[in-house]
């Protein structure tokens, strides 16, 4: 997938692919740089993966964290690629990985937590680009609300045409 903040330090070099199922989302991340799109729900997105990107991703980044989810995340790795769990699962949730694919492949997991970030670093770094116009986050938020409407705003989630509730007005 070539996001728009990905493209400054050269993640357009290659085309990716986002798996998903509502329509809205995929419109979505074909409005902010997504070569590829692959609906879930009528393609299996393994095979569509590796067929695009000729063998196997080079970086596959699970935002779900179900294990069938997980398990198609790994299965969707090419040589030398490495799957990025992202998405909070649950406390029994597993990954079974074959340890002779894995070496023979030299592929790798690694947790992702609070996007690993150094706050102090990449926060300017952020700002900075949204301001030189380099970053959409304007289309990213969806829907403004206030600390009362907390609920309603978990509710627009659900919708799968909301990308994201930003809690904005804290009047009560």
């Amino acid at each position: 997938m070539r996001h728009e903040p990905a493209e400054g330090v050269g993640a357009d070099r290659r085309p990716g692919a986002v798996g998903d199922r509502p329509e809205a989302r995929l419109e979505r991340a074909k409005a902010f740089g997504a070569t590829h799109v692959v609906n879930s729900r009528t393609t299996d997105p393994v095979e569509a993966v590796r067929d695009i990107t000729g063998g196997g991703a080079d970086h596959v980044f699970d935002f779900v964290g179900a294990r069938p989810v997980t398990a198609q995340a790994m299965q969707m790795l090419g040589k030398g690629g490495g799957l990025y769990l992202i998405g909070v699962a649950a406390m029994d949730a597993g990954l079974e990985v074959s340890s002779m694919v894995a070496l023979t492949n030299s592929q790798r997991v690694q947790g992702v937590y609070m996007g690993s970030s150094n706050l102090k670093r990449d926060i300017p770094f952020y700002a900075s680009m949204y301001l030189q116009g380099r970053m959409n986050l304007d289309d990213l938020v969806s829907k403004e609300i206030g600390p009362t409407e907390i609920e309603s705003g978990y509710e627009a989630l659900k919708d799968g045409s909301t990308a994201r509730v930003v809690v904005t007005d804290f009047s009560v």
